[in-house]
């Protein structure tokens, strides 16, 4: 009885051991669960930049709000600087002279009023006007499309430009524009050499940044 046994549990390893191997393994339709995602998710918190053709990096600060709130870093021409905004986005709305009306000082963003920090003195505008190192609030006043004024306010930090006053104005100049490449969804900017671009929907808003002390 314990020789049949023995025999019968020895044949039951044998056809097992053949089962196994003629068998191909498979891989399950379940990614395993620790194992790294092919294409590793980039945080919303910032934004790539090649480094080798940009002169700044555009980070997001706080992207739990609407409009997120964006901060860039880098440097107009050798002009070391930071511009802090919010970024709303056009959602089918009509932007210039509606949401963004003409002869009406603008935020230049959403929410917080946007903020510029220069770490020198420099000179802004084509007519070259000086502006001491330091942050200044950042407004914009559009009297068309084609025609702009950049504000810089000695008050940097004010909520839109409810609070606004024009006898804290430092320096106003003029903005060039020209009609945008590609049309931007949400408001942003960027620097390209020495200038200083604002960007939304179909237009572009640009004026050049240069040191005080060379």
């Amino acid at each position: 009885m314990l020789r049949n046994t023995i025999l019968f549990a020895v044949m039951m390893l044998l056809m097992i051991s053949c089962k196994t191997e003629g068998t191909t393994a498979t891989t399950p339709d379940t990614p395993d669960v620790d194992a790294p995602a092919p294409n590793p998710i980039v945080s919303d918190t910032s934004e790539d930049v090649d480094m080798s053709t940009k002169s700044y990096v555009l980070n997001v600060v706080d992207a739990t709000i609407k409009s997120p709130r964006k901060e860039l870093v880098g440097k107009a021409g050798d002009v070391p600087l930071v511009i802090n905004y919010g970024s709303p986005a056009v959602n089918e709305r009509t932007i210039y002279g509606d949401l963004v009306p003409y002869n009406k000082v603008w935020r230049t963003g959403a929410n917080e009023a946007t903020r510029i920090t220069f770490s020198e003195d420099v000179m802004v505008g084509e007519a070259n006007k000086k502006l001491s190192a330091g942050t200044y609030s950042l407004f914009t006043l559009p009297s068309s499309k084609e025609e702009w004024t950049v504000i810089f306010n000695k008050v940097a930090d004010q909520w839109g430009a409810y609070d606004y006053e024009e006898s804290e104005d430092v320096v106003r100049i003029k903005g060039m524009s020209k009609p945008a490449a590609q049309r931007a969804e949400r408001m942003d900017f960027a620097l390209d050499g020495n200038s200083i671009q604002l960007m939304w929907d179909d237009l572009v808003v640009a004026f050049p940044v240069t040191s005080a002390t060379k």
